[in-house]
């Protein structure tokens, strides 16, 4: 593939020239298609989508840490790393105050003309980085581009600062043009077919992968739509550096009569050793005792900044019950609520997805949804283990009746620095395609909702949940009901209540257990500053969640007793008076 190629899967009508005559910035405006190298270049992510890309498709990294053809990275090349990030700093600032001033920065335009001229449009990418100065060009360029984002506040953009002035101008303008609320998923022009530019939370310290290279700012292949938001909730405590999560292991029961032999596609020939199932519980969970639960919750941790259920554990309608009294209760506070929802297509198959709500930047709650990922398999050994035997022949294989639509990954930056990507059942086990965006993004929560057995760390959940942890270096809880753990008895193990496991970078997993007659958990995490490398020598300060306190929650018989309402007023005088 020749270099020109490459560029134009990215910018397709960009006009290749030279760069030597471009002496000016042009417009600080979103441009909506790049058709310039004024286009181009005005807006650095431009150029890390192409450089980023190139580097990652040649295997050139290693280059950093392994040289070769005369190339070494050396604190000289750092050096200039430095200067290059505060030139486009100065001419980020330029631009914001509206001097249109002359593009005087030597570095930038000495390293830029060495990667776009008219020889190296026409030549072999792989050729390319044959030339030494090629590749350091390449390198000081990208590296400069990612330190220049190393102080951004996601979810709160100061518009004083030229930088984030900028990315508050491209957010709004999007909003506009395309009509969706608080989405960053692309900070780059290019066209998102190929993939996007978008925020970086973690660097994993081990490895070496272009994962490795960049601290704050990552390309997420196409094979996964990202969908990107920013919970803007207002923190009503006085601790920042903690993240509180409540979470509630339901169902508490699970009948084998949820789980019922679903009718065939008529648009698909199945082998008749294999059937589908669907998962149609007879009734919702109880939305009086959810506030009761989140009551005692609130006692024990003072503040709840997600509130996580299993897989499945609620119907469509419950969740949106249960998001319009946290809306009530806590307005611009309210905590995020995660839970695995159940639900069925008009056309018969059923719906078995993540839902997050979140405080949005109008301060009221912003509800998004990612659909499960790959279908749930029973075979007889689950079916034994499980004991549904009464319900599903243990003779023949049988997929969820669920539809496999686009992948897609949902991340959500909070105020806190959290970033927090969701994950249901085997998206956590299968490597294609959502965990090569999930280490991409580098976050540095993962929560996976599972409708699974005992969560132990050498079951299946601990494996994987051990592998993120370590790259990209994320902190993962998966959780499960406990009526599932319950079931789980058919090839002779004892009921268990180990209905979540916590795995954090450097540490072995931890599985967390439901006392007997308690309703939930409740995670005290601290947010931990720590130091992480990229492999070019690079240090920055990153935050990276650890668990401090875990503790069950029981409903008080009180609570039991009082009516929705009465709960949910007595929560929001409480709320009111304790702010």
């Amino acid at each position: 593939m020749k270099f020109q190629q490459h560029i134009h899967q990215y910018f397709p009508n960009l006009e290749l020239s030279s760069l030597e005559e471009l002496t000016l910035y042009s417009s600080k405006e979103p441009v909506s298609d790049v058709t310039s190298f004024a286009d181009l270049i005005y807006w650095p992510p431009n150029i890390f989508v192409i450089l980023y890309t190139l580097i990652e498709r040649t295997d050139k990294y290693r280059l950093l840490v392994s040289p070769k053809n005369g190339f070494g990275w050396k604190k000289v090349d750092q050096d200039e790393v430095d200067i290059i990030n505060n030139d486009w700093h100065k001419l980020l600032a330029d631009m914001y105050s509206q001097q249109n001033l002359p593009f005087a920065s030597f570095d930038i335009l000495h390293n830029l003309t060495i990667i776009f001229n008219k020889n190296t449009y026409n030549s072999c990418i792989y050729e390319l980085f044959k030339d030494p100065q090629f590749s350091k060009a390449c390198f000081k360029i990208l590296l400069a581009i990612d330190k220049l984002f190393s102080k951004i506040n996601v979810c709160n953009y100061n518009k004083l600062e030229p930088l984030q002035f900028f990315l508050f101008l491209r957010e709004s303008f999007k909003t506009i043009s395309q009509s969706k609320l608080n989405t960053t998923s692309n900070i780059s022009d290019c066209h998102s077919k190929n993939g996007i530019v978008t925020f970086k939370s973690s660097v994993p310290q081990t490895g070496l992968t272009m994962n490795n290279v960049t601290h704050n700012l990552t390309v997420i292949k196409p094979t996964v739509k990202p969908h990107i938001v920013s919970n803007r909730a207002k923190s009503h405590g006085f601790n920042k550096s903690s993240y509180n999560i409540l979470f509630l292991p339901w169902p508490q029961t699970v009948s084998s009569s949820s789980f019922k032999i679903a009718k065939n596609d008529p648009e698909m020939d199945m082998n008749g050793y294999f059937g589908f199932f669907d998962y149609k519980p007879k009734k919702s969970i109880d939305t009086k005792l959810f506030l009761a639960a989140l009551k005692q919750g609130i006692n024990r941790a003072g503040q709840i900044d997600l509130i996580v259920l299993p897989e499945c554990a609620m119907s469509n309608q419950t969740f949106e019950e249960i998001c319009n009294d946290l809306s009530h209760i806590f307005k611009e506070h309210a905590p995020s609520l995660l839970s695995g929802v159940y639900g069925e297509e008009p056309d018969g198959y059923g719906i078995n997805s993540a839902k997050l709500a979140f405080v949005n930047e109008l301060g009221t709650y912003q509800i998004e949804e990612q659909r499960k990922h790959h279908r749930w398999f029973l075979d007889q050994s689950q079916i034994r283990n499980y004991n549904l035997a009464n319900a599903l022949d243990p003779g023949r294989k049988w997929w969820e009746k669920i539809k496999i639509g686009r992948r897609r990954l949902l991340t959500v930056h909070s105020n806190k620095q959290v970033t927090l990507c969701p994950l249901i059942c085997e998206d956590l086990a299968r490597q294609e395609p959502v965990a090569q965006a999930v280490r991409s993004v580098g976050a540095n929560l993962v929560v996976s909702l599972l409708l699974d057995g005992p969560q132990l760390s050498f079951r299946w959940p601990g494996k994987y949940a051990a592998v993120l942890s370590d790259d990209p270096g994320s902190s993962v809880l998966s959780v499960t009901a406990l009526g599932m753990t319950q079931r789980a008895t058919g090839l002779g193990h004892d009921p268990s209540s180990d209905v979540a496991l916590w795995s954090e970078p450097g540490k072995s997993a931890t599985p967390l257990n439901l006392k007997e007659d308690h309703d939930g958990l409740m995670l005290e995490l601290t947010i931990s500053p720590e130091q992480q490398w990229t492999i070019d020598g690079r240090l920055e300060e990153k935050s990276v969640l650890r668990k401090n306190e875990v503790t069950p929650i029981k409903i008080s018989e009180s609570d039991r007793n009082k009516t929705q309402r009465s709960l949910r007023d007595s929560l929001a005088k409480e709320f009111s008076r304790g702010r």
